[in-house]
């Protein structure tokens, strides 16, 4: 949930990012961790804690709640675009109730002093209403507080289980076995390979990891699919094999016509598409994307020997 409302946060723009959160507890990449030793004092110590580390030449905080996953680029925006001058606070509002995202200019900053508790700063600004300026949205994100609640929102990838936003009228690929949001960020992942060539130049094995995670079903197509692209990732992991040298290899294999036999995929994936596009820059992106190819060849281990078969065959 964090790392979802972390890459909202990131596409509207919001630098740097901050984190409260108990010890122990892994951030996303980027994401700066402010360290709550008393969690049990409720939200109002972790409001202190994360404005208490918000740098000292900036000029106002946005704060997000980490359990609302699905809050909207769009209410962050409006937010922000309704900070005034005469007010030092901006929040949302739908149906009567004021709740994050909440923009505090550093003159506001001590108003969190008044509040106590888990309730945050929701009687604060119920007591201040000369300080806030009100924005209208449509709705405000939902609280994730029980798994059935998560389960309400978000859609498990039934390829390589990667957690999504649902998209109910997305497109999908029409044999690779991925959900409609999963192909989403594959395509965004794609696009940032086309349009820069500080990222595209690691493109083949992004393609080869992402299909090999998503198998579909047991159909000729599916079986080529994976069998070609497995053996892709066999030849660049343990060949050491560039694209020049991959690309006539996989145009011959998926010429052939052969009927590959169905392989059983893993059951989960250390790491997915969702982790790849936490990237900053080209480097970046090739070390997420090599960790990806690596820990999903390891998830195919059952299958090692024969797709190595499979690889010295297609050197011939």
């Amino acid at each position: 949930m964090l790392e979802m409302v972390a890459d909202v946060a990131r596409a509207a723009g919001l630098s740097p990012l901050i984190a409260v959160v108990p010890r122990g507890m892994a951030v996303p990449p980027g994401v700066v961790p402010e360290i709550n030793d008393a969690p049990e004092h409720g939200l109002s110590r972790s409001l202190r804690l994360g404005l208490a580390a918000v740098p000292s030449d900036t000029d106002a905080a946005l704060i997000l709640l980490g359990d609302q996953p699905t809050v909207a680029q769009d209410t962050i925006r409006a937010v922000i675009a309704g900070a005034r001058a005469d007010r030092p606070i901006v929040a949302a509002l739908a149906s009567g109730r004021l709740a994050p995202p909440v923009l505090l200019r550093r003159a506001a900053f001590a108003i969190t002093d008044g509040a106590t508790g888990d309730e945050g700063l929701r009687s604060v600004l119920a007591l201040h209403p000369e300080l806030v300026t009100e924005v209208e949205v449509v709705e405000h994100a939902r609280d994730v507080d029980a798994p059935e609640d998560l389960a309400a929102i978000i859609e498990a990838c039934a390829g390589c289980g990667g957690l999504f936003e649902p998209m109910p009228n997305g497109t999908t690929h029409e044999y690779i076995g991925s959900s409609a949001a999963c192909w989403t960020a594959f395509g965004e992942l794609l696009a940032r390979e086309f349009q820069d060539p500080a990222y595209g130049s690691i493109h083949r094995h992004t393609v080869d990891v992402y299909t090999v995670q998503h198998p579909g079903t047991d159909d000729r197509r599916q079986r080529q699919s994976v069998a070609v692209h497995l053996i892709g990732l066999c030849h660049w992991l343990e060949y050491a094999m560039a694209m020049p040298q991959l690309n006539p290899i996989t145009q011959r294999l998926a010429s052939e016509g052969r009927d590959w036999p169905w392989l059983d995929a893993p059951d989960d994936y250390a790491l997915t598409v969702l982790d790849v596009l936490a990237a900053t820059d080209g480097a970046e992106h090739a070390r997420f994307v090599r960790a990806w190819g690596e820990s999903t060849w390891a998830a195919w281990e059952p299958h090692h020997e024969l797709i190595r078969r499979w690889a010295r065959a297609a050197l011939h």
